[in-house]
């Protein structure tokens, strides 16, 4: 419709309505790749695809190696469209391959989706914690005090931290190699793959881990001062 000064063309706003309405309602967009994380440092690339190709076609794969060849524990899938990314999710997340359960999730990453995302909503505040949080030595209603009543720690595990970003579970197991009793050690690495700087090893006896904490709290390892105490929850 036409119309003068101040008449609003109605065909107009109704196309633009009409597209407002479309880009709602559409669906998000999904990606193409995966992110696969916790991996066997003995798992390739060629396993990733060999694997994933259960689940449609895979155009490429990679696991993430450190300078000096060696596995970081994650690697990259990607296949020929969104559906079949969506499948490996859905089937393959926490799928055991070569000993370890693997994570398994979108690639939040992949420049084809990464634009076209909706931010997140904020999060609503939390209530206050009733008994509020005390002193350091114990936090009254806080989460520290729900944890420890889930279990009796065995004294057999210790959490070590401050450990150097590039050490993996060989390395970290390298340095309590003189402990004696010594069963196995785990670095703890986030989503994106990179260490936390941190990790958990764990000993035969709870004499053995305490010895191991004994030796080395606060003890200097390439330049960084370690933090080594039992773990509580383990």
């Amino acid at each position: 419709m036409e119309g003068g000064a101040g008449v609003v063309e109605v065909e107009g706003v109704d196309a633009v309505v009409a597209q407002v309405d479309a880009l709602t309602l559409a669906p998000p967009v999904l990606g193409k790749r995966c992110f696969v994380g916790n991996l066997a440092w003995g798992t390739s690339w060629q396993d990733l695809k060999d694997k994933f190709r259960e689940c449609g076609n895979v155009v490429y794969a990679n696991v993430m190696r450190d300078d000096n060849n060696r596995s970081k524990g994650w690697g990259i899938v990607e296949f020929e469209n969104p559906e079949e990314a969506e499948a490996a999710v859905s089937t393959l997340n926490g799928f055991e391959l070569d000993g370890r359960a693997i994570l398994v999730r979108e690639d939040r990453e992949d420049k084809d989706t990464k634009s076209t995302r909706e931010p997140r909503a904020p999060r609503e505040p939390r209530a206050p914690r009733e008994g509020g949080r005390g002193g350091r030595g114990g936090r009254g209603g806080g989460r520290g005090a729900a944890r420890e009543k889930t279990g009796e720690s065995s004294g057999m595990q210790i959490v070590v931290q401050g450990i150097p970003w590039s050490y993996t579970e060989v390395e970290l197991k390298e340095v309590f190699a003189d402990c004696p009793g010594l069963d196995n050690a785990v670095v703890a690495f986030g989503y994106d793959g990179r260490s936390r700087g941190y990790g958990t090893v764990r000993f035969t006896s709870a004499e053995a881990a305490q010895g191991a904490v004994a030796q080395w709290n606060e003890q200097d390892l390439e330049g960084r001062t370690l933090a080594v105490f039992l773990d509580k929850f383990a």
